[in-house]
């Protein structure tokens, strides 16, 4: 895997070549609604380290940045609320898994649309999966604006999700792994594709500062993560396993369809007083990793979850699935161990607890400073943009290495 990387001076003198600072549009209708998704965070994050490059605009369902926008439409979150009033809801559900992700897309596609259109970027960069793809395609396809897109979702359900949204042929992917680079491009060979994996903010989240009373009793175990049975996440198998532990409580940071499920099953096995469902705004998700003692998040498949890289930067242990991903991004941060084992998984909780893990997971997780991977997002935003405009590397200098994951 190789990654095309831009000479410093380049980007100077393409935007005195435009004359104008070039523009970015980030699109997320569900930013500043969610704030327990990482791919919402991921947009906020990189939207305010771009500014530093580009003229840049964050097309959101809500103020979250300086750079905000309304994009319009329903917002996932407002759409649930409604949809539990329908009568008809739980046969929708039977057809469409995420209906409200669905009316979502639908409400938005339109006005991100028009505002492309009306006020058209360097480069369209949708974070709301196949909907942001299906409205930037149509974008490129009247007035030619690239789109480079990171898939979020991995290789989940045989990789289902990144097949389908390749089909809208971004001019750049992003992928967290070799794998997933690979995936792709046995179904579409000719795709220009970089691997980056998710940035945390290590000055925002970190062992010191202020701490937030909870309403629970510690040792404390936080996980971060939406709430759906039928999604990867597998939170059950943690509540469960806290659940063995008599003296540890459980928050969850989250919100989703199944939240009454969750918090039904958690206070019947837990108790309501080691028990809590939660939800934050980001500016809180700092005191709130502050304040717990271990994270987990047992999820199958998880691509690169952001959430895990902001417990480390807190100096929290990781407690999660063992596979080739995790071991890569959590390394000596945590302990990974087979979550299906109720037995091994509180066990493992356990050790994280009792053991001093603030430096190492401290120090894992400065691989994955943003400042780093919003270098990266910058030149290959300038390599997609270039290559758009049929301009041939060599005239501007660029240089080969290895791919950003890689150089880290």
């Amino acid at each position: 895997m190789t990654q095309r990387l831009i000479n410093s001076s380049y980007h100077a003198q393409l935007k005195l070549e435009h004359q104008r600072p070039l523009r970015v549009v980030l699109v997320h209708p569900s930013a500043g609604v969610n704030w327990s998704g990482g791919s919402e965070i991921f947009a906020i994050e990189l939207a305010r380290r771009l500014s530093a490059d580009f003229e840049v605009e964050l097309l959101a369902g809500a103020p979250c940045s300086p750079f905000y926008y309304p994009a319009g439409g329903i917002p996932r979150t407002q759409a649930r609320q409604i949809l539990n009033y329908l009568p008809i809801a739980s046969v929708l559900k039977r057809f469409i898994t995420h209906f409200d992700i669905v009316i979502e897309h639908l409400t938005s596609s339109l006005p991100c649309a028009m505002r492309l259109l009306t006020r058209p970027a360097d480069l369209i960069f949708p974070c709301n999966d196949y909907g942001g793809l299906a409205m930037a395609a149509f974008v490129r396809a009247l007035i030619g604006t690239p789109i480079l897109y990171t898939e979020h979702t991995g290789l989940l359900n045989q990789g289902r999700s990144l097949a389908r949204n390749l089909q809208f042929c971004p001019n750049h992917l992003v992928v967290f792994s070799e794998a997933m680079a690979n995936f792709a491009r046995t179904l579409r060979p000719s795709q220009d594709i970089t691997i980056i994996l998710n940035g945390v903010d290590t000055n925002r989240f970190t062992p010191k500062g202020e701490q937030m009373a909870l309403g629970l009793n510690k040792p404390l175990v936080l996980c971060v993560a939406s709430l759906n049975r039928e999604s990867h996440k597998r939170v059950e198998l943690a509540i469960k396993a806290v659940a063995s532990l008599p003296k540890v409580s459980f928050l969850i940071c989250g919100d989703g369809i199944d939240r009454a499920y969750f918090q039904f099953l958690g206070e019947k096995l837990l108790g309501s007083d080691r028990f809590a469902i939660k939800t934050f705004t980001s500016e809180q998700m700092p005191q709130v990793y502050r304040s717990a003692n271990a994270f987990t998040l047992p999820s199958i498949n998880e691509p690169c979850a952001l959430s895990y890289l902001e417990a480390m930067a807190s100096g929290l242990p990781v407690v999660t699935t063992d596979d080739e991903m995790r071991r890569h991004v959590i390394a000596d941060g945590g302990i990974l161990c087979d979550v299906t084992n109720k037995d091994e998984y509180a066990a493992a909780i356990v050790k994280a607890l009792n053991g001093n893990w603030q430096d190492k997971a401290r120090r894992n997780a400065y691989r994955f400073s943003w400042d780093t991977v919003a270098l990266h997002y910058r030149d290959v935003i300038l390599q997609t943009i270039l290559r758009s405009q049929g301009v041939v590397s060599g005239e501007w200098g660029i240089g080969r290495r290895g791919d950003a994951e890689n150089d880290k």
